[in-house]
């Protein structure tokens, strides 16, 4: 039964019109900033190459917010077919359903982060980072989407609360511009140690308050931590 069902789901996936979206949107968003940044470049006769790291970051962050929006909108839809309610007294769990949103949030976060860095090639980003730090990225996408069902209960309320939600990536980005201690301040944001990490590995010169691993380990086990403490959160407020 679960493996029919994650078919199923797979189908319905492929067939929503909201998943070409996402698909689309990491190569879109990609494809502007690797040749509107060159032509900006030469237009106006500035550099900004001391920022790429900044980019790279807003692209997996927008990646992450709209793979958690989607998702979002897909329990919403659940949610409101009573869909919800019906399986969980089916042979598919709650955990089960979750599970099977977790990984394709995880999943599409992922590699539309990396898709989206190999296409705007900016240039400066070690493999090693490359393929690492969209991991903690990717973390995030599902927690986004619980937020918004966490406020919401129809997709007008939902798309209120994935503009408010999304109003959080300007903590990380903000955290970019500062290299003491004053970046601590937005640790609390998940997404801060992923996008602090990356600017290790592209900015080698620049002295750190913390190594790429450090960031990146801590990132990986709080995104983790928060993910598992929301669930739980989400699971009773949504099946009461």
């Amino acid at each position: 039964m679960t493996i029919k069902y994650l078919i199923y789901e797979l189908k319905k996936w492929v067939r929503d019109p909201m998943m070409i979206f996402l698909l689309a949107y990491p190569v879109i968003i990609a494809s502007v900033v690797r040749f509107g940044v060159p032509y900006a470049q030469e237009q106006f006769q500035l550099s900004v190459a001391p920022y790429n790291h900044v980019l790279a970051a807003v692209l997996m962050l927008l990646t992450s917010a709209i793979s958690g929006a989607v998702i979002g909108f897909s329990i919403l839809d659940d949610r409101d077919d009573k869909i919800l309610y019906a399986i969980d007294v089916s042979p598919v769990s709650f955990d089960i359903y979750m599970g099977f949103r977790f990984i394709m949030s995880f999943m599409l976060t992922y590699v539309g982060s990396v898709v989206a860095l190999l296409i705007a090639n900016l240039g400066g980003i070690p493999v090693y980072a490359l393929l690492l730090v969209p991991v903690g990225i990717a973390l995030f996408s599902f927690i986004s989407a619980m937020f918004i069902n966490f406020f919401a209960s129809n997709k007008v309320e939902g798309f209120a609360m994935m503009k408010a939600g999304a109003m959080i990536i300007v903590f990380p980005i903000a955290s970019l511009f500062f290299t003491d201690y004053k970046e601590f301040f937005f640790g609390f944001e998940p997404n801060f140690w992923a996008v602090k990490a990356l600017s290790v590995a592209m900015l080698p010169t620049l002295e750190f308050n913390l190594g790429f691993w450090t960031y990146f380990t801590v990132g990986i086990f709080y995104a983790f931590g928060l993910n598992v403490v929301t669930y739980h959160i989400f699971k009773k407020r949504i099946m009461i």
